[in-house]
């Protein structure tokens, strides 16, 4: 095969791919289209009189109850258990003293 020939195959290559995208992007426009007419057609109208709106109750806060339970620890030195507690409370953003260990387990 020679140089012009390659790049003639090359440059239909290009070409096919280029009309593909094409023609997937109108499928989605129209697609698009459909779910938005149908959407728009299935809301619910809005009532002009505003509801009356039931009085919230305030919820007590809930009591602190301190676990009084012991943490076992498995091949983990208790400065390493603290930083694994640590980590976990940062990462999930729940405060430390919300929390509950019951054991730390070192996995090989």
């Amino acid at each position: 095969m020679s140089a012009p020939e390659a790049l003639i195959v090359a440059a239909s290559g290009f070409l096919v791919v280029f009309l593909m995208l094409c023609l997937l992007w109108m499928i989605i426009v129209c697609i698009n289209k459909v779910v938005t007419a149908v959407e728009g057609s299935s809301k619910k109208t809005v009532p002009a009189a505003p509801v009356p709106v039931e009085e919230v109750k305030a919820e007590k806060p809930k009591e602190h109850v301190v676990y009084g339970g012991e943490l076992a620890l498995y091949d983990v030195d208790e400065k390493t258990a603290a930083c694994i507690m640590a980590i976990v409370a940062d990462q999930t953003k729940i405060p430390l003293d919300q929390l509950v260990f019951r054991s730390i387990r070192a996995i090989d």
